[in-house]
């Protein structure tokens, strides 16, 4: 495992946050943990399917949800209903192969942003600071 996944870096207030990842790439989940540590902020959470979230989420505040697994688009959009539930006001985010695509009109419906792959260093890095920048207690709140 990743020096960047062990890592669980506090806000400055005491307070976590957290961003939730599912995927099947440790590379993509890599390169989100070394976005974090570069911030110094936060602690990524990561699971090898989006359904282990649900029978298993963090009960801390998250900050960004990441779906990069290999789901299909029906499932991704029933994932997405349920996190939207949970975590009404948060940020997400759905990576998949092409654009255009089902899994992107899925994405959309669910209210998350879409990248296709491959996601750049520049794209994550821009990805963590956006929800950084914002008011992490605002939209992290539960």
């Amino acid at each position: 495992m990743s020096k960047y996944l062990e890592k669980g870096i506090g806000l400055g207030t005491g307070e976590r946050f957290y961003i939730v990842m599912a995927c099947e790439d440790l590379g993509e989940a890599t390169q989100v943990g070394r976005q974090l540590s570069q911030v110094n902020n936060g602690a990524l959470i990561t699971y090898r399917r989006a359904e282990d979230v649900m029978l298993n989420c963090p009960s801390g505040r998250v900050a960004l949800i990441i779906l990069a697994n290999s789901d299909d688009p029906e499932t991704t959009g029933r994932i997405l209903s349920w996190m939207r539930h949970r975590w009404p006001r948060c940020p997400a985010v759905v990576i998949g192969e092409t654009g255009g695509g089902d899994m992107e009109i899925a994405a959309r419906k669910g209210g998350a942003s879409y990248l296709a792959r491959p996601v750049s260093p520049q794209q994550w890095a821009g990805l963590v600071q956006h929800v950084l920048s914002t008011d992490v207690a605002k939209v992290t709140a539960e």
